[in-house]
């Protein structure tokens, strides 16, 4: 669907209303067909950041890889292991420390998300051909570095 813009749609603001929009309805997307794995979103990220992680990962990590407490890690990952989809195991060095580890379930789940994921993202940028998603990641990498320089002149204050 190609229109015509009137003056009041090209402002700033109405630029970063359609971002703001845009970020909306593709996190309802995601949502929408994650839901179909009957995994909630945090469970979700953590299962993605077991998948990448190679090292032996705990608790404590979660929480500090994600800025959150602990406790809420503690929910997610009880709710991961009764549905089989990590386990936990003590560390041979520290018995208080548990080793959180994905199992093949859990990886299933993950693969099945790259995949919708992959599906998504085709059907997002359907009907753009190669010049306008690279003029279109041109201009989105333009205002990624007006809002680093923003951000680094605020830090300096």
């Amino acid at each position: 669907m190609i229109t015509i813009l009137d003056k009041n749609s090209l402002t700033p603001r109405a630029v970063q209303h359609k971002f703001m929009c845009i970020n909306r309805l593709h996190r309802a997307v995601v949502e929408d067909k994650m839901s179909a794995t009957g995994i909630h979103k945090s469970q979700h990220m953590i299962l993605m950041y077991l998948y990448r992680c190679k090292d032996k990962i705990s608790q404590k990590d979660i929480a500090a890889h994600f800025e959150i407490s602990a406790a809420a890690v503690a929910v997610s990952l009880k709710k991961l292991e009764a549905g089989g989809y990590i386990k936990r195991k003590c560390s041979e060095n520290d018995n208080r420390y548990n080793e959180i580890e994905i199992t093949e379930k859990g990886k299933e789940i993950v693969d099945l998300s790259h995949c919708l994921f992959q599906q998504i993202d085709d059907k997002t940028y359907e009907g753009i051909n190669d010049d306008e998603m690279q003029t279109l990641v041109l201009l989105l990498d333009r205002v990624l570095d007006n809002l680093k320089k923003m951000n680094e002149k605020e830090e300096k204050l």
